[in-house]
């Protein structure tokens, strides 16, 4: 006995069921679920920031919370390099909240470490020239060191 296969609903079913297949992965990848929202920050960094990259971390006591979306020139002094920072919403920044450039162990990988913070202090000030909240800035350990040895050399060669 032979069975009629009639193709055109074959064709029709594989055609649905590829579209309901694309359609639900769409439907899935665009969920906000797994989104965050994040808040611009400026940090304005006297020091080279060399080993630093477009988005390169930017960490919050070792905790990721964002990451580093533009390196400048600061236009107004080309003495600051100026970062734009892109922070999740809810993160507690504060006044007080210092920025450091860390280099995170032997692979020289450079990120931006978040420190301080009490929970007393306002929020930052808005920089009046980008509009957005300006994270202050403090030296990094290797500049700091850099600067301690100098320090140390010349007050050798003095004696």
């Amino acid at each position: 006995m032979e069975t009629k296969v009639n193709y055109a609903i074959v064709g029709a079913f594989v055609l649905l069921l590829s579209a309901a297949i694309v359609g639900g992965v769409l439907w899935i990848s665009s969920g906000r679920a797994g989104r965050k929202d994040y808040d611009p920050y400026v940090a304005y960094f006297t020091e080279s920031v060399s080993g630093l990259n477009l988005n390169a971390p930017v960490k919050y006591r070792g905790v990721e919370i964002g990451s580093v979306r533009e390196i400048s020139l600061d236009p107004d002094n080309p003495e600051k390099v100026r970062l734009l920072l892109a922070i999740e919403r809810g993160v507690p920044i504060k006044k007080d909240t210092v920025a450091v450039l860390s280099v995170q162990g032997l692979t020289g990988i450079a990120f931006v470490d978040l420190g301080g913070g009490s929970r007393e202090a306002s929020s930052p000030e808005l920089d009046p020239r980008t509009g957005f909240p300006e994270i202050s800035t403090r030296p990094s350990l290797l500049r700091r060191l850099d600067t301690g040895a100098t320090a140390l050399v010349a007050d050798l060669s003095q004696t």
